[in-house]
């Protein structure tokens, strides 16, 4: 009765009525403005659920993208590295790169055969793309590889143009730029070009001829004004060795 009676008072057209309708419109207004924001406070959170949701599946994928690109590189390496183990003459066996000179960059590797595979110390050493040193530490199941970059480790070389014979060496290489090497005690008459490719000679006992070392970059006479010095880039990328061969006595 009460109800009806205020639905009566509310819906008459007087002063009073009218009064009252403004009242209850006014309380009620905070009311329905909560009620409207409901739904976009659902709609914000269900947005920040979906928008995690996509963040973590675009991780995902890209550490996914990630891991195909890297085995990708690592099949094209092992490709490459078995169609030179099928040309060669040498009997070899392959190896994993699995420590670097944190003191010197540029000086040596660790890989993962020793003797127990039959390698032994002065063994050579190269990537899919040419020449990168020799083993010189051997244990039962690891090898240490002094690199080319070194200047200790000297190898007899060959122009492949002039067939002059030189001895290259690693020329000092700083992280700051590419690593280089030169190549020593070529004639001063030698008609050396820029583009000419340099390979092992097979003097001294080593490395076998016929090894690619890299391409001559530039040359000058040395100080004496009696050879040549030749600068060379190497064919193998030294920054990035994962997989080698080991070329067995």
């Amino acid at each position: 009765m009460l109800a009806l009676a205020w639905a009566l008072l509310l819906g008459q057209p007087t002063a009073l009525g009218a009064g009252l309708r403004v009242f209850f419109l006014r309380l009620a207004t905070p009311f329905q403005r909560i009620a409207d924001l409901i739904p976009v406070v659902h709609s914000h959170n269900q947005l920040a659920a979906d928008n995690k949701k996509l963040r973590a599946d675009n991780n995902t994928l890209r550490a996914q993208l990630a891991e195909l690109q890297h085995q990708r590189a690592e099949n094209q390496q092992l490709r490459a590295l078995l169609q030179i183990k099928q040309a060669a003459p040498w009997r070899t066996v392959g190896a994993r790169v699995i420590g670097r000179d944190a003191s010197n960059w540029w000086k040596s590797i660790q890989i993962d055969r020793g003797t127990d595979d039959g390698v032994r110390p002065d063994q050579p050493v190269l990537s899919a793309s040419g020449l990168i040193g020799k083993t010189i530490h051997v244990t039962a199941g690891e090898s240490r590889v002094l690199l080319l970059l070194d200047p200790t480790c000297k190898v007899g070389a060959l122009l492949e143009t002039t067939r002059e014979p030189g001895i290259v060496s690693g020329a000092n290489a700083a992280l700051t730029r590419e690593p280089r090497l030169q190549m020593s005690f070529l004639d001063r008459k030698s008609n050396v070009k820029v583009g000419d490719a340099v390979y092992t000679s097979g003097l001294g006992g080593v490395f076998p001829r016929g090894i690619l070392i890299g391409t001559v970059t530039e040359a000058d006479l040395d100080p004496q004004g009696l050879y040549q010095n030749v600068e060379l880039k190497p064919a193998a990328d030294f920054r990035r060795l994962e997989e080698v061969m080991v070329i067995l006595p």
